[in-house]
């Protein structure tokens, strides 16, 4: 089970990712042809029984063309 965290972590990523497929009127068969992501595995991610990697969110990203950062939560009273 993932920490609490990165429970919360994991549903904020796969709400985004899903909010930038609405947004780009893109389907998720047509995301998991340009990204390669095997539809089954997408779906589970979307879904929040598993996380994402940052290899499928910079895939993801590319294939929407839209920067892998907006799809990440904010980490506050970090330095730059």
């Amino acid at each position: 089970m993932l920490h609490m965290e990165q429970t919360q972590t994991a549903s904020y990523v796969a709400e985004r990712v899903s909010e930038a497929i609405k947004e780009h009127g893109v389907t998720v068969v047509w995301l998991c042809e340009r990204t390669g992501i095997p539809r089954s595995t997408l779906n589970r991610r979307l879904t929040g029984a598993a996380a994402f990697d940052m290899n499928e969110l910079d895939r993801i990203a590319s294939a929407l063309r839209i920067s892998t950062a907006s799809l990440l939560p904010v980490v506050s009273g970090v330095p730059a």
